[in-house]
């Protein structure tokens, strides 16, 4: 498991490419210490969502300070389901 969270990681860090990112242990615990055009969705603490338009955004987050920076899909896993219409009557 920790393998492929490192994989996930690894390739997040190349690509910063996903709708958004799931920040583990953020940068001194203070949002004042994320870099300047990174967004916050949410913000718990010990972890953060965050977003940016910059391509190298995940790179400056971990030279930030920050502990782990996986993808992180702003609507959650159900963003996946497809809406489902059942015909009339059920």
């Amino acid at each position: 498991m920790a393998g492929i969270v490192a994989m996930f990681a690894i390739v997040f860090a190349v690509t910063g490419q996903a709708p958004a990112a799931l920040v583990v242990g953020p940068p001194a615990g203070s949002p004042a210490n994320l870099p300047a055009d990174v967004s916050i969705l949410r913000w718990e603490g010990h972890y953060a969502v965050v977003v940016s338009d910059r391509p190298d955004y995940v790179r400056r987050l971990y030279a930030s300070g920050a502990l782990l920076v996986l993808p992180f899909r702003k609507n959650g896993c159900l963003a996946l389901s497809q809406e489902i219409t059942l015909p009339a009557g059920f």
